[in-house]
């Protein structure tokens, strides 16, 4: 089984770095001229400073960046533009707030991403802690929206929403009030869009101009599957009672699972990346009959284990694309199990039950899985290491650890 493990993950790692995600797009160098070509569209949640291409399907990845690149872009998926501007790295987190209510700007070189194109574009500058917007009229220089949590003196939490003057003053409109705005992606769109139609008539620009690059962009969805599949138990039984010293017995058994999943996909990074919640019913049963030569009045000892739990994980995962409707994963997660109307039992076969344990705990272990998904269906084989069942008793030992092969296929998706 160790081998296989290591089968496995040598092909995922191979898969991590052959998978393919390039669509025909085109840069602007810095002498600016456009270069079509295949760009790698990995949907970032932060702002890339560089991005990898292809001039063809058949030739080398090649790696771009702020140096030499002053547009990339995918059409109708992004587009981003280098710009030189001022960006507040105020902190936003809690701990960490300014005690100062102005913007501490930093003069830096950076891609924003285009959000709304048109006569007046909106764009969004993230990093893993801060999101900034931004503006330009025509030809115009940048403006940075401004908008800024902050604690003075006292420990409340304080709010600069200069933002919504700059709208008001900067890009005003009858039939619009920046009063409503929040400092939201969603929210500023929106103004964007409806302040471009709402200068149609002075600027002579028509409405089908207006580029709203949200629209194709990935957003999270759920899905939810059924699951069946058998579990692979190696169990190790070890007796250190003063009946039975240091008695161990092996045994393989194959046991029943199935259950439910409850997936959500993150939006970025093409999907590939997901949280989910899987619970399980498992059993168990097997009896095992272990020779005691040296106690002949009692006879062999019989081990019977009646296990039966519902299996609760919880696990990230991660894809890896081979096309269109291929991917394979890996995850890693926590594993608790609840035992019900479960017990373990050491008889003779000349006498009665000698022992019997009906109080086997709860215990929670982390997990690993790797898996094919192909279209709606999931073929996945998870790993659980060895774990004591009886958890609470010293002297009586029943160590079990277990591979899981289980069949999924979606039956709901949000999308």
């Amino acid at each position: 089984m160790k081998k296989l493990i290591a089968c496995v993950t040598i092909i995922i790692t191979h898969s991590l770095f052959s998978q393919q995600n390039y669509e025909k797009g085109y840069f602007i160098n810095k002498n600016r001229n456009k270069v079509e070509c295949l760009i790698k569209n990995e949907n970032w949640k932060n702002t890339p400073s560089n991005f990898k291409y292809k001039l063809s399907h058949d030739s080398k990845v090649k790696l771009n960046n702020l140096n030499n690149v002053i547009e990339f872009s995918i059409p109708n998926s992004f587009k981003f533009e280098k710009h030189l501007t001022k960006i507040d790295k105020s902190s936003d987190l809690d701990y960490r707030l300014s005690k100062v209510r102005v913007p501490e700007y930093e003069e830096t070189e950076v891609f924003l991403k285009v959000l709304v194109e048109a006569e007046t574009k909106l764009y969004s500058y993230s990093t893993t802690n801060l999101t900034k917007f931004f503006f330009s009229k025509g030809t115009e220089k940048i403006v940075p929206l401004v908008y800024k949590r902050y604690t003075p003196v006292t420990t409340d939490i304080k709010v600069n929403e200069l933002y919504k003057f700059q709208l008001r003053k900067l890009l005003p409109c009858p039939e619009l009030n920046s009063k409503k705005v929040n400092y939201t992606k969603k929210s500023l769109i929106e103004y964007f869009i409806n302040y471009n139609k709402c200068g149609i008539k002075s600027t002579n620009v028509k409405e089908e101009e207006t580029l709203d690059y949200s629209i194709n962009e990935i957003k999270s969805f759920i899905e939810f599957k059924i699951k069946a599949g058998v579990n692979l138990f190696t169990n190790t039984i070890k007796d250190d009672t003063k009946l039975n010293p240091t008695i161990v017995g092996e045994f393989n058994k194959i046991g029943l699972k199935f259950g439910a999943e409850l997936e959500y996909f993150l939006p970025f990074n093409n999907h590939n990346w997901s949280v989910l919640i899987n619970p399980n019913y498992q059993s168990l049963r097997e009896k095992v009959t272990l020779a005691n030569d040296k106690e002949p009045l009692i006879g062999d000892f019989v081990y019977e284990l009646d296990y039966q739990s519902i299996q609760t994980t919880f696990v990230f995962r991660k894809y890896f694309s081979l096309n269109r409707t291929s991917k394979i994963f890996i995850d890693l997660g926590v594993n608790f199990n609840f035992p019900f109307s479960s017990s373990y039992t050491i008889l003779s076969n000349k006498t009665k039950a000698l022992q019997e344990f009906t109080n086997i705990p709860s215990s929670g272990l982390f997990t690993a899985g790797v898996g094919y998904k192909f279209k709606d269906f999931y073929l996945e084989a998870r790993y659980i290491p060895e774990q004591d069942l009886l958890g609470t008793f010293t002297n009586v030992e029943v160590n079990n650890s277990s591979i899981a092969l289980m069949l999924a296929y979606t039956i709901l998706n949000s999308k």
